[in-house]
């Protein structure tokens, strides 16, 4: 299910890296933040591992396959455009998450030697699924009632706007309080993992030489704009990373 269709896609143009790889890179990385944060074991953590794990869901996204393709060929970027983030919704990928829990779990075991309790993920998934649409600090996930009185969830780039038919949501800003220090992992887990890769760095020599997530967020901001540059050939856009990083640091002090 999940864990093949990741091994089957791209997640990175630049020497063609699966999705699976980069994930897999993310979570572990992810883990090693946990542990620098003083993270214990239990719910939380269970919960950030999978959000982790599964953040780049919407580059299953045919759309996005297709510009990452082309960009690793050095061709012409397709007509459409899209934003990962915001595909989170689309082409059934929540249930096929759903339907591949067992699946990540022993993945994870295997791969990394974490024992995930799928318990804890139960009453999780608002969050999870934030963690997906905010993890480039662009979206928020917004739960609005359509015409048929229905509740759903819908991903907005606008913070500032007003839905008439918003009903609540959960945005970056929400993360970072409801899973302080760590509410940032996703994102920061996200980043070290791209920047290694782009770098041909091992990510634990970059640990070895930081003390606490501080530092780690300093070094990050240190580099935004050079990580940045990365996305450039999905969205020539200038994306605030290094802004929202600061959001990050600030909500460490």
């Amino acid at each position: 299910m999940l864990v093949d269709r990741f091994k089957g896609a791209l997640g990175k143009s630049k020497g063609r890296q699966s999705l699976y790889n980069h994930c897999l890179s993310s979570t572990e990385i992810a883990l090693q933040v946990a542990e620098m944060a003083g993270e214990k074991p239990g719910p939380r953590l269970d919960r950030l591992v999978f959000a982790t794990f599964i953040h780049d869901v919407g580059k299953l996204d045919p759309n996005f396959q297709a510009m990452l393709e082309a960009v690793s060929k050095g061709q012409k970027l397709p007509a459409k455009k899209v934003k990962h983030e915001a595909s989170t919704f689309d082409y059934d990928l929540p249930q096929l998450v759903l339907e591949s829990k067992e699946e990540i779990q022993r993945d994870l075991q295997e791969a990394l030697g974490y024992r995930l309790d799928l318990v804890s993920l139960d009453g999780a998934m608002e969050h999870i699924w934030a963690f997906a649409v905010s993890h480039h600090g662009l979206f928020y996930l917004s739960y609005e009632r359509g015409r048929d009185q229905v509740l759903r969830p819908l991903i907005r780039r606008q913070w500032t706007s007003f839905y008439p038919n918003e009903k609540r949501r959960i945005t970056l800003v929400d993360l970072l309080f409801e899973y302080h220090p760590l509410g940032g992992l996703v994102m920061i887990s996200d980043l070290v993992a791209s920047y290694c890769y782009e770098k041909g760095k091992d990510y634990t020599s970059i640990f070895s030489e930081l003390n606490n997530m501080g530092e780690l967020l300093n070094w990050l901001v240190e580099r935004s704009d050079e990580i940045e540059v990365g996305t450039i050939d999905r969205d020539s856009r200038d994306q605030g990373l290094r802004e929202t990083l600061r959001l990050l640091v600030g909500g460490l002090k």
